[in-house]
């Protein structure tokens, strides 16, 4: 039985990450990063213009489904959560989004650590290259502590400058959405650098130091405890502490398997309780999206095929890679990002009726209440028809989902129930953001070229378009606060503020789980902070102790 000092579950953002770092300023110590999937080290499968069909590869996605949602016409939604070295970073659509500093603020204040706040976090930044006077960043010397390269793509298309510049006249113009107030129209920042998306195994694991051992297809099934003592997992043993960076599924789900959580659930599933932790699973929180989509005219210059088979992915995989042509070059081509405020949605009866911490929080400068991203690849439209798809996100449960158990069995998938749109303030975020996104679009600059609509709702009242959106919206796959991290004296904290699970020893979580609140982002930026942070953390304590002993 080999034993380690550190041992790290998960090699997501969060924990590629903290098992580097802890690595490099920790070289006396024995640290391995353990993951369920594979090496994911493929160069077919990590083009940036294919990055939407990645999550489709077998063995990098859990492949995981929510059950039946009530209030999306009783769909189960798909839940994709990836697998293997590089996480979710392996199979998302790399969007790379930091979010409004008032998260951050707001973080800070809920969790009493000043470690979270704005003008503590704001330096780590991954440096981004300047592209046509669309993209601004202060050259201030921060972005020392980033590995993750971070950019715009390197073409640009003649139509994409008229489109942004059509966009100025309705909403306002945003050199930089990672500024900490992401406010307005902005080039959407990516991970990716020459063509291919940056994953975060490729970014922090690609030259790693001999104390830092990576084990992959190494399935952990729950925790080996003495007390409430956490010792190691099956086989392996930890000298000095276990961290938990599964990811705001797995992580919940291996703490219950272990008996730490609500013990009323355990108890019904006959486990025993080691820990009784009320909030372990609960608090599940995530985004929802759908698109609207215009056939364009034939002079458009937007998207003109999706890829819907893998014969036609592999020919068109073949042409980007002999000259960087085909079908792929429309899909590394720029697209927009917005974040907005709406009057509407804030003096709605729906938002009025939040508490007054919500409401206060929502009102801040730099918190959005809604996204939309343009310049989609959409199913909706064949070739040789031109098409103009819009994203638009928007928080899609507040705060009431969970992750149970559904059996004994460590194979078996968790039950995801977001319970989406089970809030009234829910429906009218939706209604509002969508209402105003068609309202945009039909905006005389912004409509353009555009012919018809091919998805959207059928009108712009309130039961049309929740219709639509019941029908049409899914997960954006940005879940987190199943393991919330806040004060020891909320009964429903789950890690404090240094990441330590309540009352085990030797045990931390550090992934989205631990965020107690959705943030206005694309997550894996903030999954990166919390790896970084965590490793200041554990590296600051291991010092300390150090220097104490006689």
């Amino acid at each position: 039985m080999t034993d380690y000092d550190y041992i790290v579950v998960g090699a997501g953002p969060a924990g590629c990450a903290l098992a580097k770092r802890l690595a490099d300023h920790l070289p006396r110590q024995n640290i391995l990063l353990l993951d369920a999937g594979g090496p994911n080290e493929d160069k077919a499968h990590q083009t940036f213009g294919e990055r939407h069909w990645t999550l489709t590869v077998p063995g990098y996605n859990w492949g995981y489904k929510t059950v039946s949602q009530p209030e999306l016409d009783s769909r189960e939604v798909d839940y994709s959560r990836g697998k293997g070295l590089g996480g979710s970073t392996a199979i998302n659509f790399c969007v790379y989004t930091r979010g409004p500093s008032a998260d951050y603020d707001h973080w800070s204040a809920l969790v009493e650590d000043p470690a979270w706040a704005w003008e503590n976090v704001e330096n780590f930044h991954h440096p981004i290259s300047e592209a046509s006077g669309y993209v601004a960043v202060a050259d201030d010397g921060r972005g020392k502590r980033g590995l993750v390269d971070v950019g715009v793509t390197e073409i640009w298309d003649p139509g994409f400058d008229e489109f942004m510049k059509n966009a100025y006249h309705y909403h306002p113009k945003n050199n930089n959405h990672n500024s900490g107030n992401p406010i307005g129209i902005s080039v959407c920042q990516l991970s990716a650098c020459g063509g291919h998306r940056v994953t975060a195994s490729g970014a922090y694991l690609a030259s790693t130091p001999s104390n830092l051992t990576i084990m992959t297809n190494a399935t952990v099934t729950k925790l080996v405890l003495k007390g409430k003592s956490v010792v190691g997992v099956e086989l392996v043993r930890a000298q000095k502490e276990f961290i938990l960076s599964a990811g705001a599924v797995d992580s919940a789900k291996l703490l219950l398997l272990s008996g730490i959580g609500p013990s009323q659930d355990l108890s019904v599933l006959g486990i025993p309780v080691v820990q009784d932790l009320p909030g372990v699973g609960k608090n599940l929180q995530d985004r929802l999206f759908l698109e609207l989509v215009t056939v364009q005219d034939p002079g458009s210059h937007h998207r003109t095929s999706y890829i819907d088979s893998p014969s036609a992915l592999g020919q068109a995989r073949k042409e980007w890679t002999k000259n960087k042509s085909g079908p792929l070059s429309d899909y590394y081509l720029p697209q927009m990002i917005a974040y907005l405020k709406s009057d509407k949605i804030a003096s709605s009866k729906e938002f009025e009726d939040l508490d007054d911490q919500t409401r206060q929080f929502m009102h801040a400068e730099t918190k959005p209440f809604y996204e939309i991203v343009s310049q989609n690849p959409s199913p909706s439209v064949k070739a040789p028809e031109k098409y103009l798809s819009t994203a638009v996100a928007f928080p899609g449960n507040h705060g009431s989902g969970s992750i149970r158990l559904a059996s004994l069995n460590s194979n078996d998938p968790p039950i995801i129930d977001p319970k989406f749109l089970s809030h009234p303030f829910d429906k009218r975020v939706a209604i509002e953001s969508v209402r105003e996104t068609l309202t945009f679009l039909k905006q005389p600059l912004m409509a353009k070229g555009s012919l018809r609509f091919a998805a959207g709702p059928d009108g712009h009242s309130d039961e049309e378009i929740l219709a639509y959106v019941r029908k049409a919206a899914i997960s954006m796959w940005h879940a987190c606060g199943t393991v919330k991290m806040g004060k020891l004296d909320d009964p429903n904290t789950c890690v404090d503020k240094d990441f330590k699970v309540v009352g085990v020893e030797r045990l931390r979580v550090v992934d989205m789980s631990v965020v107690p609140f959705l943030p206005s982002a694309h997550l894996q930026a903030v999954a990166y902070l919390i790896g970084e942070t965590a490793a200041e953390k554990i590296i600051s304590e291991h010092q300390q102790a150090t220097l104490s002993v006689p």
